[in-house]
Parts: structure tokens; sequence; C-alpha cells
């Protein structure tokens, strides 16, 4: 996927004129300090705001997992099987199911009531079963336990090693995620989305903020 020109105006200009690539096959990690646009750009690419310049990519379909894109909380952890198996390939849900662990949350419990771990769980279920081809994990690990997050970080280890086309856009503050889930890291720094080579480069400038 690629922003050629790309500029995006919600309130205040947050990116201006950014020209940047992010791979198949690779986690893509996004840092940046908050308000300089990050979730606002996850929203952009799903058409909640408008933007300049274009975005390249051959994917007919792009899911962005967030605070925001919240599953119905009311509704059980057997109602959200059925559903996803109403509406996908069986055995893309029965795939997904057996590598998140889905069986080992009370399929009666209702989504309020889950872990955060647990309902992370679901919503990786949920939105992957429709086979995207760019995901867009937006604060995905927030608040995270450790036991979790190491589940989520094998669980999408494992996930682009058989899905070598999709994109995964790793938007985050979880500097963890970075040690975990090797790929290639971007810092969103003076309205720009800017490459860095090296994990320790990134850490070293987002810490600091140089």
């Amino acid at each position: 996927m690629k922003l050629i020109n790309y500029s995006l105006k919600v309130k205040k200009e947050l990116l201006s004129n950014v020209n940047v690539t992010f791979s198949e096959g690779k986690i893509s990690h996004m840092l940046g300090k908050n308000g300089t646009g990050k979730s606002c750009f996850a929203k952009s690419v799903m058409g909640v705001f408008s933007y300049k310049g274009s975005i390249q990519t051959d994917a007919r379909n792009i899911v962005v997992i967030g605070s925001y894109s919240n599953i119905p909380l009311e509704m059980k952890v057997k109602d959200m099987i059925q559903i996803v198996n109403a509406k996908y390939d069986r055995k893309i849900v029965s795939v997904l199911e057996q590598k998140l662990q889905i069986h080992k949350i009370p399929c009666n419990n209702r989504l309020k009531n889950l872990s955060d771990g647990q309902r992370q769980k679901v919503k990786l279920l949920f939105y992957l079963a429709s086979e995207p081809e760019v995901i867009i994990l937006d604060e995905f690990t927030n608040a995270l336990d450790k036991e979790s997050c190491m589940d989520i970080y094998g669980f999408l280890n494992e996930y682009l090693l058989e899905n070598k086309k999709s994109v995964i856009i790793n938007i985050t503050h979880n500097l963890a995620d970075l040690e975990y889930m090797t790929g290639d890291y971007y810092l969103i720094d003076n309205k720009d989305i800017q490459h860095i080579s090296k994990k320790e480069d990134i850490i070293e400038r987002y810490i600091k903020g140089v």
C-alpha cells in the first residue's frame, strides 16, 4: 500500500505531502506522539476523513481494528461465532478459532464481560474472517496484560507467515510490539511518516522526541 502526496487535515494539518510504502508480508509499526494523526490516518483509509493525494492499493477489503471499531458488546461469544460462520468461509473461521484459542473463552459470556485480551481475540476472529488484504491495528495491545500480548504476538506472526500478501499496519505506543513482532518501522514526525531502518533508532527517537 502506497501513500502518494498524501495530506490530512482534521481541524489542523496533521500530515503533509507524505510519500511512503507499506510492504506486504510485514508488520509496519507506526509510532508517534499523541495528536500527530495516527488514528486519523487509520480512519482516513476507511473513508471517515477526507484527504488529499492518493492511497494506492489493490486491496478489496481493508479493516481497521481499534477501540472505535467495536463489535456489539451485548452479544455472547457463541452468537459472534455463529455470525462469522454464517457470513464467511467456515474453514477459515475454524482455523482462526483454533489459532486464537477461542474455545478457551466461555461461549455464554457476553462480550462486555470478557477480559480485554479475550475481547481482542474475538475482534480478530470477527475482522480477519473476512480475509482482508490490509489490516490496520490501532493501539491493539494497549492495556493488555503480558500473557494476552504474547498470545496476540504469536498469532500475528504466524498469521503473516500464512498470509504473505497481507499488509499489517500496527499503530502503537507499546514498544513491546516492536520487540516481539519483527517488521518495518515508521515514525510520524513533523507532519510526515518517516521510514526508520533500525528498531533501536525509532525507539530512541520516539522516547527522546528527536
